[in-house]
């Protein structure tokens, strides 16, 4: 099951986030607005995130094993036609299809893992699934440059990779079977991980998961695109950058998911990771030489993937026991829906005041996701303690 789910995950990273490495291609070939760019960008997010609450209340109904491998072959049918494009409306409209394609697997995914996997270890769990996430997010920028290189087009490009995920989808599909085949329940999942109800802590996660992702979707689907307009590199190098920057994300997310299990704490991962960030974005406005550039997008994407494991692992921890589908489904969708906007905002602003205001505009919410941070309230890790009689062990109730 964390085998389909991490390889589901990457190909959800790598179709929402697709059309990114090809955008100054298309921008220039459409003469498209930074406004209508952003639009384009957010059409696949913000129809996923409108989709997600029906997903997760699919998958208390028993759905989540279909939806997951469901949501590979659905996306990749829709990138195949988005390959046909030949206007702006086209490509919004593919790009809605997109997101509703990809809706299929969030909401299903964490309620699964938490279901399958103890508090002491799951942020490791959730960890590596979203690893997956994140190299899917860090690959695509790279692949899409050598694809262009090698196939000579963004369209040929965006062809190769709905062919590849619906080749994908038969071993997603046969990774769920399995799962479903050889999954045994246990008294844990049977009583649920979670809280008894709805508690403040799940209202001020929604809030911050709308708060976290509005630089999370700029920084990831428009830095090709910033990189090109403010600091002049060709879209191999802004595509290259940008991989970089997602990478250093993935050497975080394989440090903080153990380190959180191991320590029995969340929370100082949710606080730091929005704090630091923040002044590494601002430095963006600086007009910094090629060095110091490519060591602030690594800053960037260090330390918001610093966050994530702990703080997914966390939200399954607050999560209501017999409703985490739809629990999920209103962190990804509710939560998700500023996310989903943002880079119309991003690009609006952009028109209207220049891109260096942009960038203020993420810097202030990287700041507010710090506040709401620092009102989250976690549970200490239970410890059990055994005693040793002889060569038996009895754990005290």
């Amino acid at each position: 099951m964390l085998a389909a789910c991490t390889i589901t995950h990457f190909l959800n990273h790598v179709y929402t986030g697709a059309i990114s490495p090809f955008l100054p291609l298309i921008k220039d070939e459409l003469s498209l607005s930074l406004t209508q760019v952003g639009i384009i960008t957010s059409a696949a997010i913000f129809t996923m995130t409108i989709t997600h609450l029906a997903v997760g209340y699919l998958g208390d109904l028993g759905w989540r094993d279909v939806l997951i491998p469901l949501s590979v072959l659905l996306s990749a049918l829709v990138v195949l036609f988005t390959s046909l494009a030949t206007s702006f409306l086209f490509l919004v409209t593919m790009q809605a299809l997109l997101g509703l394609g990809a809706s299929g697997y969030h909401p299903s995914a964490f309620p699964a893992i938490a279901d399958r996997f103890p508090r002491e270890a799951r942020a490791k769990a959730v960890g590596i699934q979203a690893m997956g996430g994140l190299v899917g997010m860090a690959l695509i920028p790279f692949l899409g440059v050598m694809l262009l290189l090698l196939l000579g087009g963004w369209r040929e490009s965006l062809m190769f990779l709905g062919a590849a995920g619906i080749a994908v989808f038969f071993v997603t599909a046969l990774l769920m079977r399995s799962a479903r085949r050889t999954a045994v329940e246990s008294q844990e999942e049977e009583e649920g991980d979670g809280e008894d109800g709805w508690t403040r802590d799940y209202v001020l996660s929604v809030i911050l998961s709308g708060l976290r992702g509005i630089p999370f979707r700029c920084t990831n689907l428009l830095m090709p695109v910033y990189l090109v307009m403010s600091y002049g590199y060709t879209p191999v190098w802004a595509g290259s950058l940008t991989t970089l920057m997602l990478g250093t994300g993935l050497v975080a997310e394989v440090m903080s998911g153990p380190l959180s299990d191991r320590l029995g704490r969340r929370t100082p991962f949710i606080v730091l990771s929005p704090l630091l960030m923040a002044p590494c974005l601002l430095l963006l406005n600086s007009s910094l030489g090629p060095l110091p550039l490519a060591l602030v997008l690594m800053g960037i994407g260090f330390f918001y993937y610093f966050g994530v494991p702990p703080y997914q692992a966390y939200q399954t921890e607050i999560a209501p026991k017999q409703s985490k589908g739809l629990a999920f489904g209103v962190l990804f969708s509710i939560g998700a829906i500023p996310g989903s906007l943002s880079p119309i905002v991003f690009g609006w602003i952009g028109d209207m005041y220049g891109l260096q205001a942009s960038i203020l505009f993420l810097v202030s919410v990287s700041l507010l996701a710090t506040v709401v941070a620092l009102l989250l309230r976690e549970k200490p890790a239970s410890k059990k303690t055994t005693l040793h009689v002889g060569e038996a062990s009895v754990e005290p109730l």
